[in-house]
């Protein structure tokens, strides 16, 4: 027969191995489920209120004037990003044949849980890229493969399978040969035969359906847009509340191309810039003006986000 004093220390240790095993397993089943005592937002809360409260000041002359914003945007965005909060964020270029992609590549994770003295470190954790319109051109691609994790995976959109489900498919990644739109049906898009932009009739794929049933993941490390129009009717899907939030679905990164807008898509553009700033989850730096416009945002409001590619 066991003797109360032993049995006490058996089940109080028994009681610590559990707690430290049930710990450590939550924390390593996936990067959806670990959450840690200090918030990782809460550290860059900060950065990221210094260059809100700089682009906040440098566009607020535009509130209300579309066109405006829509040729004076770059100059705001310029001057915030090399502000002393942001030096640390290490954004890297990854030209393609005609225009450079932006991408974070994700960081060493450690973390440490302040009742114990165990301290967990995390390899890199696989990233998940989306391309929405290739192009005939995944060099952008082909280069950040490199850089990534064992593992990671890639998805690319495009109506046009010549040329593009190929190049694609030799990354390696998944191609999907249709277009990618806030809604299924069909739509009149500029797509790329041979070397030109031609008007064409594309089936179009409801982005929420594409990426919870197709591409099947909901935690995205980066997307890049290059829908040649199709990007306006996204922009609110990025907002609080919007789709994305409704579906669970999580951006830590995105690169989005702007096509020349009339007068109602300056409207729209400059609405989804001022609301980003009221919902405070994203950082814009990167811009390139010309006729369409280039942006390149991370998102400072999600932990894992923030883990792996802030901090």
């Amino acid at each position: 027969m066991m003797r109360r004093g032993g049995a006490a220390t058996f089940f109080a240790v028994l009681s610590v191995s559990l707690l430290l095993y049930i710990s450590y397993s939550s924390l390593n089943t996936s990067t959806t489920s670990f959450r840690l005592r200090d918030s990782a937002v809460d550290k860059v809360a900060k950065n990221y209120s210094a260059w809100h409260d700089c682009l906040k000041k440098n566009i607020s002359i535009y509130d209300g004037n579309p066109d405006g914003l829509w040729g004076n945007l770059w100059r705001g965005i310029k001057l915030c990003e090399v502000l002393p909060e942001m030096k640390g964020l290490f954004i890297g270029d990854y030209p393609n044949s005609d225009e450079t992609k932006r991408h974070i590549v994700p960081k060493m994770v450690s973390c440490r849980w302040k009742t114990s003295k165990l301290l967990y470190d995390f390899q890199q954790l696989p990233s998940v890229i989306v391309t929405l319109g290739i192009g005939h051109d995944t060099g952008a691609e082909e280069k950040l493969i490199k850089g990534l994790p064992h593992g990671s995976e890639f998805f690319g959109a495009d109506p046009m399978h010549e040329i593009n489900e190929n190049l694609y498919t030799k990354l390696p990644g998944k191609y999907f040969p249709f277009a990618v739109a806030d809604a299924a049906g069909l739509a009149e898009a500029n797509v790329l035969i041979n070397t030109s932009y031609t008007t064409k009739t594309v089936v179009t794929l409801d982005i929420i359906y594409f990426l919870k049933n197709l591409v099947k993941r909901t935690f995205i490390d980066d997307i890049w847009i290059d829908g040649e129009g199709a990007e306006y009717g996204l922009f609110d899907h990025f907002f609080n509340d919007g789709k994305f939030d409704e579906n669970g679905i999580t951006f830590c990164q995105f690169n989005i191309e702007i096509h020349k807008p009339d007068n109602l898509q300056k409207k729209l553009f400059h609405d989804f810039i001022f609301q980003l700033l009221k919902d405070r989850r994203y950082a814009i730096y990167r811009p390139v003006q010309g006729h369409h416009m280039r942006l390149f945002m991370v998102n400072f409001a999600n932990e894992e986000c923030v883990y792996k590619y802030i901090l």
